[in-house]
């Protein structure tokens, strides 16, 4: 893909009635301009231009190639003059650069193309790509060096909206019918001559290393990692370990699991003799976030946030040395392959999932609520938010364990002797303080995180849909499971998908509990349990949250047969079959690395705690019941495997048990064993 904007030679075929016909040396004048600008002579090619305007002032081609020279004699700075420039040109044509439906004749589609560079530089990537289809239509008639630039330009613009599929089917076309030099053949002998230095680009063989290129991100981005090798093998026995290819082996190494090779082989990469103002990209920056990206993987969250603290400052030096000579707010001064040089919410990202990570809520939040504007549509990010919130309020329930927790149980004695009496504390039921704030504010509550929440959740496919095949699908590919998208992260294929919405329901139905919304946290944890593919640790979850739900909306009989404990067999993160499915995906490569499980350590981590915790609920289901037996033997079952000091809530349940039961004496031996250093009296 080319990225700069293009001349094209003066037609014979004009399409204007209401010009004058081209004159042999009006021709003559377009044909040496053409090959000034193909050498780089801008001026002489304005000059030979300008001399065409003054007796062809109202010839669009004309018009626009003066335009393309000036701009290019600019150092592609002036944008917006040539912006101007293109839309006078589609005034003379009567067609509108917003409006791409205008576009009728194959005359019109060089402009259109140079639109779209532009707002690909711009990073409107959905806008550009509407054009670029829209001049797909046309593509046949146009000149192969053009059309090749068209087609590379759509490939891109498919790579940028996470669209690999029709990538890859694009780079197909463009190897059977543009680099077979089918369409060379067809020129005329004048053509031929007129093109003169383009004539050497037109061999396949010179654009092989970038349609290998290409097609290893694809590989990349649909996780195809055998073909990904392939590609990458004859990317370096053609053109050698370039900087290119370093960081494509760097990225394919980091999604097999190979994180200490990939560390190597991104230490590897040549150094970089050009800066940000040649380049239009912030190496310095690409490097520590993908350093970055590796440590988080090895689950060195703290480390991987200092590499990108040094990302986000590089990216902010290389943003200011290209815009230290623009003192004003238009796209004028900065040359145009500067202008999304910036990657800075995409750095705010990635460092706001590393701080959740390192367990720094508050800091997570704050850089994630900055990325979901630009990435508003991606419902991992979405469940992120949610998560910073949930952490914001409870870290984990190691809380409940503390010295502070266990004293609300005992708070206290009034009296002395035989009227001596204790003061129980209120219980732990209502811990959390609604908000009084919309739930709309950006801020780290519950509320706001049951939105985001409802937000993931209207993102992801409707699975109650059954998605029906194609007949017309390709043969291999399949038809009815293509990848949702998550800018500025890879494609989420099914499994993936999956699992995200198994994740969402389980928080939202947390959540809900929090929020004493037991209808919506019942519903939503039946709805998780309902789930084709769900892990251990899930189906756990959802078990517990319903019960809970259940015994909240006074449906005891209901909720014991959810805290069954022999129910539970398996606590793992990693459903039954995620191994088979990424095989699969893998195009039958087996997975070099080792299962990288949960990025973030969980509780419980094994079966025999998780069955001691769903006993408790049990305990508390027989108790509210009345059924004081059966919540003892529950109860102490519980306590053997949970271990001292108990969280409070089981001192709760304790004291409650023996007092119902009249059991004094084991109320009192509870007492002193664990808050003994209370029997001072206190008022």
């Amino acid at each position: 893909m080319d990225s700069k904007a293009e001349d094209v030679p003066e037609r014979t075929e004009g399409t204007y009635q209401s010009l004058p016909p081209v004159t042999d040396h009006e021709r003559d004048i377009a044909s040496r301009c053409a090959s000034d600008f193909e050498k780089g002579n801008f001026e002489s090619c304005l000059a030979g231009i300008s001399n065409l305007y003054s007796v062809r002032t109202l010839d669009p081609k004309v018009m626009h190639n003066k335009g393309v020279a000036e701009y290019y004699i600019s150092g592609l700075r002036k944008t917006d003059e040539f912006r101007k420039c293109m839309n006078s040109v589609c005034h003379l044509c009567q067609v509108s650069l917003d409006n791409i439906a205008t576009l009728d004749d194959v005359d019109h589609c060089i402009v259109y193309y140079n639109h779209a560079v532009i707002l690909h530089h711009l990073k409107q990537y959905q806008t550009a790509l509407a054009v670029m289809d829209k001049l797909f239509q046309y593509i046949e008639p146009l000149e192969e060096n053009i059309a090749r630039k068209i087609a590379f330009l759509h490939v891109e613009l498919y790579l940028c909206t996470q669209q690999p599929e029709k990538a890859y089917a694009m780079l197909g076309f463009i190897e059977k019918n543009i680099l077979s030099n089918g369409k060379s053949q067809q020129q005329t002998p004048d053509k031929d001559r007129e093109q003169g230095h383009r004539d050497s680009e037109m061999s396949g063989d010179v654009w092989r290393p970038k349609i290998s290129q290409y097609k290893a991100r694809c590989y990349l981005m649909l996780k195809s990692m055998k073909a990904c090798k392939r590609e990458i093998k004859n990317m370096m026995n053609s053109v050698g370990l370039g900087p290119q290819l370093v960081y494509l082996k760097s990225n394919f190494e980091y999604l097999r699991g190979n994180y200490r090779k990939a560390i190597k082989v991104l230490n590897s990469a040549p150094s970089q003799t050009k800066g940000p103002q040649e380049t239009g990209e912030c190496i310095p920056a690409m490097y520590y976030n993908n350093m970055a990206c590796i440590h988080f993987h090895m689950r060195k969250h703290n480390l991987g946030a200092f590499y990108l603290r040094k990302a986000l400052q590089e990216n902010e030096n290389a943003s200011k040395d290209v815009s230290r000579t623009d003192l004003s707010k238009s796209l004028s001064g900065l040359p145009v392959f500067t202008l999304g040089i910036s990657r800075h919410h995409e750095l705010l990202y990635n460092m706001g999932i590393q701080l959740l990570h390192c367990g720094k809520a508050l800091a997570a939040f704050e850089c994630l609520i900055i990325a979901i504007q630009v990435y508003h549509t991606n419902p991992r990010l979405w469940l992120r938010l949610a998560e910073c919130c949930i952490q914001a309020n409870k870290e984990n329930n190691d809380e409940d364990r503390k010295l502070s927790h266990r004293l609300e149980v005992v708070q206290g004695s009034v009296g002395s002797g035989v009227h001596r009496k204790l003061i129980i504390g209120p219980g732990i039921t209502s811990n959390y303080k609604l908000s009084n704030e919309s739930a709309a504010i950006p801020t780290t509550s519950l509320e706001f995180a049951a939105m985001c929440l409802r937000n993931a959740l209207t993102l992801l496919p409707d699975e109650r849909i059954p998605p029906v095949p194609s007949e017309d699908a390709e043969p291999g590919k399949p038809a009815h499971d293509s990848p949702l998208p998550a800018p500025p992260a890879n494609p989420m294929k099914a499994n993936e998908v999956a699992n995200l919405r198994c994740s969402v329901l389980c928080q939202t139905s947390y959540v809900a509990l929090c929020l004493n919304d037991f209808l919506v946290a019942a519903l939503n944890a039946d709805r998780l349990l309902k789930q084709p593919k769900l892990s251990g640790a899930h189906r756990y979850l959802g078990n517990m949250y319903l019960g809970e739900a259940l015994v909240s909306l006074d449906r005891i009989a209901d909720a014991v047969q959810h805290f069954n404990p022999d129910a539970i067999t398996d606590v793992s993160v990693t459903p039954p079959d995620y191994k088979q499915d990424q095989e699969r995906d893998r195009n039958g490569e087996a997975q070099e690395s080792e299962n990288r499980g949960a990025l973030f350590n969980w509780i419980p981590r094994d079966v025999m705690k998780a069955k001691a915790i769903m006993q408790y609920n049990l305990a508390t289901a027989h108790a509210i019941r009345g059924e004081h037996e059966k919540a003892i033997m529950n109860l102490a079952k519980s306590t053997q495997v949970i271990g001292t000091p108990f969280p409070s809530h089981i001192y709760f349940l304790r004291l409650y048990l023996d007092l119902m039961e009249g059991r004094r004496k084991l109320a009192q031996g509870v007492i002193k064993e664990h808050f003994g250093h209370m029997t001072p009296n206190r008022a």
